[in-house]
C-alpha cells in the first residue's frame, strides 16, 4: 500500500525514470528493438520536451532525497512524540513502528491513517499540518525548475534581469534565499535561483491568503457550534482539516462518535467553502503560459524558441561588463 501511494503521487516521476531506465537496460542492441531503445533514450536525455513530470537525472535524484526527508522526518516525530501517549502504549512496539512509517507516508498525500488523528500529540498534529501544506512542494518546484522553458511559463521576462539585480535584498530570508540558490555568479545560475526564490515566496507567501480566509469564514460560519462544543470544534481542528483539503490530502481529526470527518459536522455554506479551498488546492501554481511538454511543433513554438534564445543572449550579454567589474 505504501508503494502504491508512493508510486501514484510524490514519487511518480521517479518510479516513471527508474522505469524506463530498466526498459533501456534490458533491451538489446539488435533488430527491431533498436529504435525503440533509442525512443527510451530520448526521453531519458530530454525528458521535459516529451513529458511534464519525467525529469532529468539530477532532478529526479533532488526529488527522491527531499522525499526521503520529509517522510523520514515524520516518522521520526511519530515515534518521538508519541512517546507515553496512552493511546499507542498497547500496541507492540514493532507494529507502532510499521505504523509510524506507514503514517508518515500517507500524512502528505494518501489521506489513509491507521491510528486515531484525534488522539495524536498536538506537536505531531502541527508537523502534518506543514506537511500536509508543503505536500506538492517537491514535485511542483522540480517541474519548474527542470522546464526547459521555465523563464517563459512563470512570466520571467516580465522585468529587466538587470534591475532586479540592482534592488538590495537585506532581510534575512532573502539572504538565506540566496545563498541556497546562488551557487556561483555565472549567468546560467542566475534565472535558476531567482525561479526558486519566486517559487517559495510565491507557495508560502501568495497561497497562505486562501487559507486564513477559508479559516476566517469557516469559524465565523461555525460560531454556534463552537460554543457547544469548544474542544472538537476548536480553531485548530478547523485549521488542520482546511490545510487536509487545501492540500488534496483527506486526513481528518474526525468527530466523536461519527463515522464521517469533522467536515461532515459543518453547516453548508462552511462545506461549500472547503470545497472551493480543495479545488485552489488542486490547481495552486500553475503556470502562466502552457508547458513545452504539451505545446506541438509549430511556426508559433518555433518563434518563441527563437524569442527565448535571443532573450538569453541578451542577458548574457548585458552581465558580462558587471562580472568583469566584480573581477
Amino acid at each position: 500500500m505504501s508503494l502504491l501511494i508512493l508510486a501514484g503521487n510524490t514519487c511518480y516521476p521517479i518510479f516513471l525514470r527508474f522505469l524506463l531506465w530498466s526498459i533501456a537496460k534490458v533491451l538489446p542492441n539488435r533488430g527491431a528493438f533498436i529504435e525503440t531503445k533509442s525512443t527510451i533514450r530520448f526521453l531519458l536525455d530530454h525528458p521535459r520536451r516529451c513529458y511534464t513530470t519525467l525529469f532529468p537525472s539530477s532532478h529526479t535524484w533532488w526529488l527522491l532525497g527531499t522525499i526521503v526527508v520529509l517522510n523520514c522526518t515524520d516518522w521520526a516525530a511519530f515515534e518521538v512524540l508519541n512517546i507515553g501517549n496512552s493511546s499507542l502504549t498497547s500496541l507492540p512496539t514493532g507494529t507502532r513502528v510499521i505504523d509510524g512509517l506507514f503514517q508518515a507516508i500517507a500524512v502528505r498525500s494518501g489521506g489513509f491513517y491507521v491510528v486515531n488523528v484525534a488522539e495524536l500529540r498536538i506537536g505531531l498534529l502541527v508537523l502534518y499540518a506543514i506537511m500536509m501544506y508543503i505536500s506538492v512542494y517537491p514535485v511542483v518546484i522540480t517541474m519548474r525548475n527542470s522546464n526547459v522553458y521555465e523563464e517563459r511559463s512563470l512570466g520571467i521576462y516580465a522585468e529587466d534581469p538587470a534591475e532586479r539585480r540592482e534592488v538590495p535584498q537585506k532581510s534575512l530570508l532573502g539572504s538565506l534565499l540566496r545563498r541556497l540558490t546562488h551557487h556561483n555568479h555565472s549567468s546560467s545560475s542566475e534565472p535558476r535561483g531567482y525561479f526558486i526564490r519566486q517559487q517559495l515566496r510565491g507557495q508560502l507567501a501568495h497561497d497562505l491568503w486562501w487559507i486564513v480566509l477559508a479559516v476566517l469564514f469557516i469559524t465565523i460560519a461555525e460560531t454556534g457550534q463552537f460554543e457547544d462544543d469548544p474542544i472538537n470544534y476548536s480553531v485548530f481542528n478547523i485549521l488542520f482539516e482546511v490545510i487536509s483539503a487545501y492540500g488534496c490530502v483527506g486526513i481528518s481529526v474526525g468527530l466523536p462518535g461519527a463515522a464521517y470527518s469533522f467536515c461532515g459536522g459543518w453547516h453548508v455554506i462552511s462545506k461549500l467553502i472547503l470545497c472551493a479551498v480543495m479545488i485552489r488546492g488542486r490547481h495552486r501554481g500553475l503556470p502562466v503560459a502552457i508547458d513545452r511538454a504539451v505545446l506541438l511543433p509549430g511556426e508559433s513554438l518555433g518563434a518563441a524558441e527563437e524569442e527565448d534564445a535571443q532573450i538569453r543572449m541578451e542577458r548574457t550579454l548585458s552581465k558580462e561588463p558587471t562580472m568583469t567589474a566584480s573581477v
